[in-house]
């Protein structure tokens, strides 16, 4: 796809008026912001699980977001850790018994709630300035780069995920890639987005076995969960995600989340129902591995969006629509397109804006 965008200030920050068929756009410097891409949780703490005097090891429990497993008997060694279910989070990994060995602590959760699940971040938007996230109650945020541009002073406005974009340069060296995911981690991040719109010309432009070589260097530190690149929707987009994730599957390179983006185009696409969208939901479930899936650049271009009141029906279908699909953990709003702004230039929020704001920020 191509994009043709101009931008001017407000006092709301940046604002983007863009054409986009299938995927987003993405920046080159820490400027403006372009369309990238965005991701979900993973498995759920593990439960309990005690291995008898001088037994076997208990087996995996069933869902759930407690601690650990509990401390193995005499002799034994621990139970191995569960999985959680959606909105699980991690529980701690249980005390060693005497001569037992301790049980392995759990990761965040991918079914529907485990026990006890703290709230996991849902809505999101995409590069917004700090008084907009806030009005719009969102629980996370990104900005196509590495650093926050624009981070609230209070501590309010979303949890920032940063994104290894694809530049030319240090994006693309495995030392570069390692040494930012490094950082990432030293900072107490637990996410990273992979490369935006690598099969698109006109963003990171990555090739399919650039990309795989590359992969190794955003797994060395495993406190930090993956989302896989972000393609177009269209079929070049389905071609390049489809031959990258066979290859990592059959490498057994780990990708925690898989990362979407998808447009509304021709007219009807965007209907109250989310119907086209859903589809392409339903087709990137069927991608080996039934990972979390966050859609991190997504709305109506183009003929898809006629008038505001469209969008507006569409965005409460979509959300709707998401709770029949459990794996989808996280999405982020694409504001910058005909209709589909959030906020005015005086920070009031738009009728599209009041509508988002209204919609869970968790789950």
């Amino acid at each position: 796809m191509t994009c043709r965008r101009r931008w001017r200030a407000s006092v709301v920050g940046l604002w983007l008026l863009a054409a986009a068929a299938g995927g987003g756009c993405g920046s080159s410097t820490a400027g403006p912001p372009r369309a990238g891409d965005g991701s979900g949780g993973m498995t759920g703490s593990g439960g309990a699980s005690t291995g008898g005097s001088g037994g076997a090891a208990g087996g995996a429990p069933a869902a759930g977001s407690g601690s650990g497993g509990t401390a193995a008997g005499t002799g034994g060694a621990a139970g191995s850790a569960g999985r959680g279910g959606l909105g699980g989070r991690a529980g701690a990994g249980g005390a060693a018994g005497q001569g037992g060995v301790v049980g392995g602590a759990g990761r965040e959760g991918n079914g529907n709630g485990g026990n006890s699940a703290t709230a996991e971040p849902f809505k999101g938007v995409a590069n917004s300035p700090c008084a907009a996230r806030k009005a719009l109650n969102v629980s996370w945020y990104y900005n196509w780069t590495q650093s926050e541009s624009e981070p609230c002073s209070d501590g309010g406005g979303g949890v920032f995920v940063p994104m290894i974009w694809g530049h030319a340069g240090n994006e693309q060296s495995a030392t570069g890639i390692t040494a930012s995911v490094s950082a990432f981690a030293g900072k107490h991040q637990t996410f990273v987005l992979g490369f935006n719109e690598p099969d698109n010309a006109t963003q990171s432009n990555i090739a399919v076995a650039t990309a795989v070589n590359l992969w190794p260097a955003f797994l060395g530190n495993t406190s930090i969960q993956v989302v896989s690149p972000a393609t177009q929707a269209n079929t070049t987009g389905q071609s390049w995600f489809s031959s990258f994730m066979t290859q990592v599957n059959s490498g057994g390179l780990r990708v925690d989340v898989v990362g979407l983006h998808w447009y509304g185009w021709n007219a009807g696409s965007c209907e109250p129902t989310a119907a086209t969208l859903e589809s392409y939901i339903k087709w990137a479930e069927g991608i080996t591995g039934s990972r979390p899936i966050w859609l991190t650049e997504w709305g109506c271009l183009n003929a898809s969006a006629p008038d505001t009141q469209t969008v507006v029906s569409f965005l409460k279908g979509a959300v709707a629509m998401f709770a029949r699909h459990p794996r989808i953990r996280r999405y982020a709003w694409y504001p910058w397109a005909t209709n589909h702004a959030l906020v005015n230039a005086d920070g009031s929020l738009t009728d599209l804006g009041k509508a988002f704001a209204a919609l869970p920020a968790t789950h």
